[in-house]
């Protein structure tokens, strides 16, 4: 054989002997899921049979259960309306689009208030039950459903008022109860319920509706009338002192109720019938702090200094931590300048515990000034404003402390860092009074830039008028302002309010209405305004518009005196010094108004009127190529100055530069057609140039804008007298005699005149 053949033959038995193997195995396997399929047969079987045994004896147990459970629900009935109460919550949480029907819901919500009590102040509810009005609320505002709508009866819309009212949900609580309330008209448990919402939502009027329902039904309760008293009297109401004389007449009437009646006396203005009730509450109760304050106040009102102390002091020594006490005693003791140190611990106290308010915080600073500590006093204010920043009285008292003693910028930063939620008049007013200090400071002369600033000015007190109508401060504030904007007739309104609404003392009212006199052109009735003021005593303000008053009468050595006088007391005045540099001007004394002027720019380095000032000086002194320097400086801040264009003019002709002069002065006029100083410096102009006609022409233009220019006069009357117009010289030097009936220049000239026209 060959090998292949015995290869083949070798292969095949292996194949077959392989083949036969697996079917042995699988055979194997087949028999032994067959015995494991007869086991679980008979185990199912034996298992069924157990069940089947078994099912029988459940049944029964399950019977008694539903049994007892049928008997708990029919001995605990709350269990019941809960579960339904839960079932009716969980169909209607979590579906939006089918409504529970009214009956639906009062049948819930009858399930749901069972255990509620209307007269248990937290209506005896469970958790779970507040749990369950809650949601059912939600589920009635989500489907739109009312307390009006469910159509409830008395009782069931008191219990849900009451109910509402322990779950917080104020809005259900009103309504119901206002409708168990017209169900039940007197009820004194609803008109109970009614009045607390009312004083947890801090209506007072309807507190006070709801108190006086209860006060029908039960007249006599002392607690009610205490209530009432009370009410009234924060309200203002003067119908308060008759509740309490009720619970006089009672005989209930506490030292308490005494000292309220003391207080409302007092706030009528029966100050003896206030001491007299409070002194009765004092003897009943010596221990009440409060009673002995109020005592030293009354006290203190009708002049009783020492004994208001010594009542003050009663109250520190039964509490010793009542700042409102230690804020009295400090303002007491501080009228006695032996007691000064006494007073600044006392207001040391009161700060320290927030008590007496602005008013004490100023106090203890005044005190540290006294004391010449005056880093500490500044302290004190800073302090105090960082540790209650949004108190918008305090920034502004100290933003205006600073604008008086011309720290303007430190006042722009305090008001600048005001919180943006806070509105408060003191601060708009404050910041008008900013906008005139810089209006002071920035003025140009041409009235334009003034414009602006002032209406800005304006705008500020307006807007603390809006929310504060009565303030005075602000109505003063306004009426200088448009004073200064030329509404004359406004001003004098504005002032009349302030006048109204400030103390009778105030200088600054009169001050100011003596300057609006003076624009009006009534002198005499302003010197009687700033006599009224004087006799308070005498400020840097009086004595600069005494200042005023005496310029515009002409007599500038006394105007001078007075300025003189503020400037001395405050040297920081700016409108006094500018206005003593025009008088030193208008003296001839230059160089001290060069001084003056000097001093202006280094408070105010943008006035640009001081530096108008300084040039006109600077020319009086023969100093052009000063006043130059000044005019250009105006000019480069105001271009359409016409004052500084003639002023610059008129310098390059004194410096020789003709040529130059007269771009300006044509731009002055252009600028200001109505400026005669302008036409006239244009004319003197035309003389240098030998254009005598043109000269003549803009000397007659100044006459026309200003007929009182003398110098246009002279000149007019000069070039017809050497021109040989005899006629026309004499009529011109008669003008200029109308004006100076002693010009001795125009005599001399007028003789001559009449003497050649006599040929």
């Amino acid at each position: 054989m060959s090998a292949l053949i015995i290869g083949s033959v070798f292969f095949s038995g292996c194949v077959i002997g392989g083949f036969g193997l697996w079917m042995k195995k699988v055979q194997n396997s087949i028999e032994h899921l067959v015995e494991q399929n007869v086991v679980l047969k008979e185990s199912q079987s034996s298992h069924f049979q157990y069940l089947n045994t078994l099912s029988s004896d459940t049944k029964l147990h399950l019977e008694e259960v539903t049994s007892i459970i049928a008997t708990y629900l029919e001995i605990h009935p709350h269990v019941d309306a809960s579960m339904k109460t839960h079932a009716f919550l969980l169909h209607y949480e979590h579906t939006s689009t089918i409504s529970p029907s009214v009956d639906e819901c009062l049948t819930v919500l009858d399930s749901a208030l069972g255990p509620c009590s209307t007269d248990a102040a937290n209506a005896n509810l469970s958790e779970l039950h507040q749990s369950f009005v809650l949601r059912l609320l939600s589920v009635f505002d989500r489907n739109s459903i009312s307390a009006e709508g469910l159509q409830l009866d008395g009782h069931l819309a008191h219990k849900l008022g009451v109910a509402s009212m322990a779950v917080k949900r104020y809005d259900w609580a009103e309504h119901a109860l206002g409708i168990a309330y017209r169900l039940s008209p007197g009820h004194e448990g609803i008109l109970r319920h009614l009045y607390d919402i009312s004083c947890l939502r801090g209506d007072e009027d309807l507190q006070r509706h709801w108190l006086e329902s209860l006060m029908k039904v039960s007249p006599d309760q002392p607690d009610l009338l205490r209530a009432h008293a009370h009410l009234l009297v924060a309200m203002g109401d003067n119908e308060a002192e008759r509740t309490v004389r009720r619970l006089e007449a009672l005989g209930v009437d506490t030292p308490a109720d005494k000292s309220l009646l003391s207080g409302l006396r007092a706030r009528a203005g029966a100050r003896s019938e206030a001491l007299d009730a409070i002194e009765k509450a004092l003897e009943q109760d010596p221990s009440r702090a409060n009673d002995w304050l109020q005592y030293g106040r009354l006290l203190q009102e009708e002049g009783e200094l020492l004994a208001a102390i010594e009542a003050t002091e009663e109250c520190l020594k039964i509490n010793r931590q009542h700042g409102e006490a230690w804020a009295l005693l400090a303002h007491m003791l501080s009228d006695d300048s032996k007691r000064h140190q006494e007073a600044l611990k006392a207001a040391t106290h009161a700060v320290a515990l927030d008590a007496g308010g602005v008013d004490t915080i100023f106090l203890k600073t005044e005190l540290l000034e006294v004391q010449g500590d005056l880093v500490a006093a500044e302290e004190n204010l800073l302090k105090n404003l960082k540790k209650t920043p949004q108190d918008g009285e305090l920034r502004a008292r100290i933003a205006d402390r600073f604008l008086k003693a011309h720290r303007i910028e430190e006042a722009q930063e305090l008001v600048d860092a005001t919180p943006s939620n806070i509105d408060h008049p003191l601060l708009h007013t404050v910041e008008g009074r900013l906008h005139l200090a810089k209006a002071d400071r920035l003025r140009d002369g041409t009235g334009t830039t003034d414009k602006r600033l002032l209406q800005d000015a304006k705008k500020s007190f307006e807007d603390a008028l809006n929310i504060h109508r009565e303030l005075g401060v602000a109505w003063l504030g306004l009426g200088r302002t448009q004073r200064l904007l030329k509404d004359l007739e406004v001003a004098a309104e504005s002032l009349d309010r302030a006048r109204r609404l400030l103390p009778e003392n105030d200088q600054n009212v009169a001050a100011e209405s003596a300057l609006l006199s003076l624009d009006n052109g009534d002198i005499s009735r302003a010197s009687q305004f700033i006599d009224a003021a004087d006799v308070q005593g005498q400020t840097p303000m009086i004595s600069y518009v005494r200042g005023n008053i005496a310029g515009r009468m002409g007599q500038l050595e006394l105007a001078h005196t007075f300025y003189t006088q503020a400037l001395d007391d405050d040297p920081s005045h700016i409108r006094a010094r500018l206005n003593r540099a025009m008088v030193l001007i208008a003296l001839n004394e230059g160089q001290s108004a060069v001084d003056d002027c000097v001093r202006l720019l280094s408070l105010a380095p943008n006035f640009t009127l001081a530096r108008l000032r300084k040039g006109e000086a600077h020319m009086l002194n023969a100093e052009w190529k000063l006043a130059l320097n000044d005019f250009k400086m105006v000019l480069e801040v105001s271009p359409q100055h016409a004052v500084a264009l003639t002023k610059l003019g008129a310098s390059y002709m004194a410096l020789q530069r003709p040529e130059r002069a007269e771009s300006p002065l044509n731009e002055a006029l252009r600028i200001d057609p109505n400026y005669a100083d302008a036409w006239h410096q244009r004319g003197l102009l035309y003389l240098e140039w030998g254009k005598n006609d043109n000269a003549l022409s803009d000397f007659e233009a100044a006459i026309r804008t200003h007929p009182g220019h003398l110098d246009a006069h002279l000149h007019i009357a000069a070039l017809y007298h050497e021109q040989g117009q005899f006629d026309e010289a004499a009529v011109g030097w008669k003008n200029v005699l109308l004006l100076d009936p002693d010009h001795m220049v125009a005599k001399t000239r007028l003789a001559e005149c009449e003497a050649k026209l006599m040929v």
